[in-house]
């Protein structure tokens, strides 16, 4: 089957399942993540390796100190002798790596160091092939005491902590690797099954919907937006097909009956009086075709949700106020009882227009398929916080399994349809409420019919 393309580029990925892995989203990140990982272990390495040469010096000098104290006193209380059984003493210890040093004039009076240049303060010398660090100082003019350590071992430790912190790094770096691996597979797995889900439905198979994994991540989020879409665009799919058909019903009768019109027109009538009542007739026939059309205008309007933008806080006793003050003569002409009632709700975000044409085709809708003398209640209730708009009549009802279909378009009830309408009424009232985001509900009003529009928020 060949790829499909769009815009010039392939929808197939380039290259084998390997390149896939290192060209995907997931790796990049995975790679990202481990070079910040892999460049903190190397601060780290520095930080570490100064922070211990920097104690082991220290330690050394300190060690120095003390030794050239011990020296010092030993000196003063019994001169050189004792500063040589000092020395001599510290050299002897188990496992002692220190390097002494006691001259006088040139000549070495005691240590294991051969005579220097005498320097005061901290000195580094190269003793065969260890380094030496130590500190240097006259204990009287001409008399010169040097105290270091041997720095062969601090070398070994931090030669062991650099070996331990690039196994380390090594280790990271095969995992960061293992792991973009493993991150790049699963994505592209979560992708693949996208994508093949994206394709059935471009040939045709518009059940089909993403699996969704339960693990609540991005992508099952993904997948469950997705998902949605696809449902609402099977609904809008189904409801066109429904529309056309709908539409291609609606519209034969009428214009039928404009084409009869004129033909008898052009084959019977004989006066100017003729003429015109031809002519009235088939005004009227279009101006019936032309509200159809206006009517599936506005609805489609409002489904694409334009009107959204303009929402404003609407006050919904306010506005039942005003609906009732205009419906409650029309009801009452028509022989209806209307009651309204109305108890204190939260304000909702909305098109207060709308909202006003919603709830008189409802009121509109109970007075005409209700029998003179039926009762026709509007009310506003509150339910958990939300506020729930209902119209409600005494009439004989519909039956349960009728009302789904009440909302769908150019759907009448009555099959010989000779009363005025087309059936769009209703459903310029679920327009509305979808674009409110509330749902209708249709109960039954013992007798007759109760519609509510639950707000959600």
């Amino acid at each position: 089957m060949s790829s499909v393309r769009t815009n010039g580029l392939s929808a197939k990925p380039p290259g084998g399942s390997a390149s896939r892995l290192f060209h995907t989203e997931s790796f990049r990140l995975a790679a990202i993540y481990a070079a910040i990982f892999l460049a903190s272990i190397l601060l780290f390495s520095v930080l570490v390796y100064y922070t211990v040469d920097d104690a082991f010096r220290a330690e050394a000098l300190r060690t120095a100190d003390g030794n050239i104290a011990s020296i010092a006193t030993g000196f003063s209380s019994n001169g050189l002798r004792e500063a040589r059984e000092v020395i001599d003493q510290d050299m002897a210890a188990p496992n002692a790596s220190d390097f002494f040093l006691l001259e006088q004039g040139g000549k070495k009076l005691a240590g294991n160091l051969p005579a220097m240049a005498p320097l005061a303060g901290v000195v580094t010398l190269r003793v065969q092939r260890s380094a030496v660090l130590g500190r240097g100082a006259f204990l009287a003019p001409g008399l010169y005491v040097f105290a270091g350590r041997d720095l062969s071992v601090m070398r070994r430790t931090e030669e062991s902590i650099l070996r331990t912190l690039a196994w380390i790094f090594g280790l990271a770096l095969i995992l960061a690797g293992l792991g973009g691996t493993l991150l790049s597979r699963s994505f592209l797995a979560r992708m693949d099954e996208i994508t093949r889900t994206c394709r059935a439905i471009m040939e045709g198979r518009m059940t089909d919907r993403i699996p969704v994994h339960g693990r609540r991540d991005e992508l099952d989020q993904l997948a469950l937006v997705i998902n949605q879409m696809l449902d609402r665009i099977a609904a809008l799919i189904e409801n066109l097909r429904q529309i056309s058909s709908d539409i291609a019903h609606d519209l034969r009768t009428p214009l039928t009956r404009l084409r009869n019109r004129l033909e008898r027109a052009g084959s019977e009538a004989k006066t100017q009086a003729d003429y015109a009542q031809a002519l009235s007739g088939a005004l009227s026939e279009t101006d019936e075709m032309l509200s159809l059309f206006s009517a599936l205008l506005r609805i489609a309007q409002i489904e694409s949700g334009t009107r959204r933008a303009g929402f404003s806080a609407v006050d919904l006793e306010a506005l039942l106020d005003h609906v009732a003050e205009i419906y409650r003569p029309v009801a009452e002409d028509a022989g209806h009882a209307f009651h309204l009632e109305a108890v204190a709700a939260p304000p909702v975000q909305g098109d207060r227009e709308l909202l006003v044409q919603l709830l008189a085709n409802l009121i509109e809708n109970a007075i005409h398929h209700t029998p003179p003398g039926a009762a026709i209640t509007l009310g506003l209730a509150c339910e958990n916080g939300k506020a729930l708009l209902y119209v409600a009549d005494r009439g004989p009802g519909i039956p349960a399994d009728q009302r789904q279909k009440l909302f769908q378009r150019f759907t009448r009830l009555e099959q010989s349809r000779t009363t005025p309408g087309h059936g769009l009424g209703l459903a310029l009232v679920a327009a509305i409420a979808e674009l409110h985001g509330a749902a209708v509900v249709v109960t039954d009003n013992r007798p007759g019919m109760r519609v509510e529009i639950r707000f959600s928020g």
